[in-house]
């Protein structure tokens, strides 16, 4: 006789603990029989609704009242690759199912919160919802970081939290455009930090008195960070579906464009190789960081630093710092 077809909801009514007891038993004792199994303290309903599963799962098979185990390699081999299917199956409608869910969400909270915004009052509930709109990514992040509690928060945390690829829901990679202010780069470790956060796909940038945070994600989701005007969070908010969120997003794409990326290699100009540290001490000072902060983020002394500016003066022909910036710009160092 063979096992009816499982119906779906059986197969989460028993603990997947005892689902397994009952296989090794079967796996122990090739003979083994409904009621040896029963006489060995498996109640008669786990018995059969175990022999349900396992036989859906084509890990056993009954034949008038005989049970018979499969060799383990292949079945569960089988069984593992039609989960694995299925699982795919689920990811690959993720990005689906959750445009529907904003959809139905947006008419909802147009009826019953028109300004589609909810206050966060506090660091904790501002990193939760950041973390929250962060992972439903689907296309793009938008993120521009002020000197604030938040953005302090975020460069101080361990090094190794920053070395994770952020990911749509098939595995592919987003468009991570993020713009940071100079003077975070104050704290120790910020240019390791930041690097980190480069060679993990976010395109870095440096830029004088960004005005607020932001986080901006398929440009349907923001979350506004204020801690750089109140530092207890209080007046940030989260947005949906609104129209801010579009103005957000151009406001953080501008202040992109016109900010300085963080060198990468060694550049030959004119004939003349300017080494990644000289690149990094023009974008620094560039965006306005001082001697001692280039030196602390370099891990070498001011004089170095000092010395090196002059020497990169020199090779650009530049009479002042601003002058060399500007150089530096025009020939594609910075």
């Amino acid at each position: 006789m063979s096992a009816p077809d499982l119906p779906v909801h059986l197969d989460v009514a028993m603990p997947e603990e005892e689902i397994t007891r009952l296989y090794l038993a079967l796996i122990h004792d090739p003979a083994a029989t409904r009621e040896s199994l029963v006489a060995a303290g498996i109640s008669a309903a786990q018995v059969d609704l175990g022999l349900q599963i396992l036989t859906h799962r084509g890990l056993a098979e009954v034949d008038d009242g005989v049970i018979s185990i499969p060799p383990p390699e292949g079945a569960l081999a089988a069984y593992t690759a039609e989960v694995e299917r299925q699982l795919r199956r689920v990811r690959a409608s993720a990005p689906q199912l959750g445009l529907i869910h904003r959809r139905v969400r947006a008419l909802e909270d147009a009826r019953t919160n028109p300004l589609r915004a909810s206050t966060l009052d506090s660091l904790a509930e501002i990193r939760s919802a950041s973390i929250a709109v962060v992972a439903g990514a689907e296309r793009s992040i938008l993120a521009m970081r002020a000197y604030g509690e938040r953005s302090i928060q975020l460069l101080t945390s361990p090094l190794v939290d920053h070395d994770s690829a952020t990911l749509d829901s098939a595995g592919q990679p987003l468009r991570y455009l993020a713009v940071y202010d100079a003077r975070l780069l104050e704290l120790d470790d910020a240019l390791q930090t930041l690097r980190r956060r480069q060679a993990s796909g976010e395109d870095v940038r440096i830029a004088e008195d960004v005005p607020f945070s932001a986080i901006v994600v398929d440009g349907l989701q923001a979350v506004v960070d204020l801690t750089n005007i109140e530092p207890s969070g209080a007046g940030s908010v989260s947005l949906w579906d609104s129209p801010l969120i579009t103005g957000i997003g151009n406001l953080v794409e501008r202040l992109h464009a016109r900010s300085l990326p963080l060198p990468a290699v060694d550049l030959d100009v004119d004939g003349e190789l300017y080494s990644q540290r000289d690149q990094t001490i023009l974008t620094l000072l560039a965006a306005g960081a001082s001697d001692a902060n280039v030196a602390r983020q370099l891990g070498v002394s001011v004089r170095t630093v000092e010395r090196r500016v002059r020497l990169v003066m020199e090779r650009l022909g530049a009479q002042s710092r601003l002058q060399a910036g500007v150089e530096a710009v025009r020939r594609g160092l910075v």
